[in-house]
């Protein structure tokens, strides 16, 4: 009866705890606002892992990039770094699995995980992991990543530890999924804005309709193979240089 109770209050505390680092990481976001929302966002959830899930020392986010690339992102420490770029390298580890195969992937003891991940296990070992968990996370359609907790003992983490970050995890992936929208929202007014600006220079140096101008700014992307805002982007620069000359 002890044993339940006090497993309880600590499911409870940490239940309190995770949802004042969510209020908290959501306030900051809204504080912030700008163009670098999907790093801060990110170190934001890096951070509420390590303070609020239990046993949690270090951890990292890894995400999978255009051309199916899985990259690091916002790691605690350069062991983290190293553990992700090896996993890349080796095709094999708990991130990529628990990416790409499961929901999460839970390490009790890195040490017998030789069979699993040859190559990876050996190395974590080697860098003081002990314990590892890691959590699916899905953004944007198309996107992916995981979530990854590290700890250096060995049976810190269990299946009570890992309900606990599949919460966090669940709510980290909401967290990104809107700060994606969001850069992505800013990235598109940026593009908006420099096609206006393209389009202008066009309509004054040939005196032509706004119509026409988007239409020779599209026909030199085609001719070109760049996007439209690329090409925008350039002929604002050159117009720009010539000023300054």
């Amino acid at each position: 009866m002890t044993s339940t109770l006090e497993r309880g209050d600590r499911d409870e505390r940490v239940g309190a705890g995770l949802a004042r680092a969510l209020d908290d990481a959501a306030r900051k976001l809204l504080e912030r606002g700008d163009e670098e929302t999907v790093e801060y966002t990110l170190e934001l959830i890096v951070r509420g892992a390590i303070d609020t899930i239990p046993h949690v020392e270090q951890a990292g986010v890894s995400l999978v990039e255009r051309g199916g690339r899985v990259e690091s992102h916002a790691p605690s420490s350069r062991v983290v770094r190293e553990l992700d770029e090896l996993q890349t390298q080796f095709a094999e580890g708990p991130c990529l699995d628990a990416i790409w195969h499961e929901q999460r992937t839970l390490v009790e003891d890195m040490a017998e995980a030789h069979d699993r991940w040859p190559r990876y296990a050996p190395a974590a070992r080697e860098r003081s992991i002990g314990s590892l968990l890691s959590f699916q996370l899905f953004a944007r359609s198309g996107s992916a990543g995981a979530l990854n907790l590290y700890a250096t003992d060995p049976y810190v983490f269990d299946e009570a530890t890992a309900d606990v970050g599949a919460l966090f995890a669940a709510q980290a992936a909401l967290a990104l999924h809107g700060a994606q929208r969001v850069q992505g929202l800013h990235v598109a007014l940026d593009s908006r804005d420099v096609i206006g600006q393209a389009k202008g220079i066009l309509m004054e140096r040939f005196h032509v309709s706004p119509a026409r101008a988007f239409s020779m700014l599209v026909e030199s992307s085609q001719q070109t193979n760049m996007k439209l805002a690329g090409v925008a982007e350039w002929l604002v620069g050159e117009v720009a240089q010539d000023a300054d000359a």
